[in-house]
């Protein structure tokens, strides 16, 4: 036990790209607002609607990122994107790099086994987005918006934002 609580304080104060995935499914998903990135918080959110990368990307970035969802962040946006990166993450997640022209931005998936406490809903939604997702010239993207930390991330949005996670996920070219 002792062993386990180890590792799991080494794995939070190990930044992300020295993180190794963990003895159990639950060591190897992410720590940092995590409840928010994989709607185990299950909030209410709105119908998805049509955006630019443009207009995520020069959304004002908040001040402080509490460890609860911030009202943007029940806001759900579908953007169409040339995808120039599929990548699997320590933390189990499909990191995915979105542009637009010269705009770019992140959009992620969670892995199943980290999205236990999301609805049933939410979670056949993540996982057949995680399903579909592969590079792209042109894709539709349907996510979630997320305030994430700088953390030195391919692909950063200059204000740190993101769709995380997928709930829908289609190559159109």
């Amino acid at each position: 036990m002792i062993v386990l609580v180890a590792v799991a304080a080494a794995r939070v104060a190990a930044p992300a790209h020295q993180r190794q995935v963990g003895f159990s499914a639950a060591l190897a998903c992410g720590v940092e607002r995590w409840t928010v990135k994989t709607l185990q918080d299950r909030p209410r959110l709105l119908p998805a609607r049509a955006t630019t990368l443009a207009y995520l990307t020069q959304r004002p970035r908040p001040a402080y990122l509490p460890p609860t969802r911030l009202p943007f962040e029940r806001r759900v946006f579908s953007v169409v994107a040339r995808v120039t990166l599929v990548r699997l993450e320590d933390d189990s997640d499909f990191h995915l790099v979105l542009y637009q022209g010269t705009r770019h931005m992140i959009a992620e998936t969670p892995a199943r086994f980290c999205t236990a406490r999301a609805t049933p809903l939410r979670r056949r939604q993540m996982a057949a987005a995680r399903r579909r997702v592969r590079l792209c010239r042109r894709a539709r993207v349907v996510g979630v918006v997320f305030w994430d930390f700088f953390h030195g991330q391919t692909g950063v949005a200059p204000n740190a934002i993101e769709l995380h996670p997928l709930l829908g996920f289609a190559c159109l070219a």
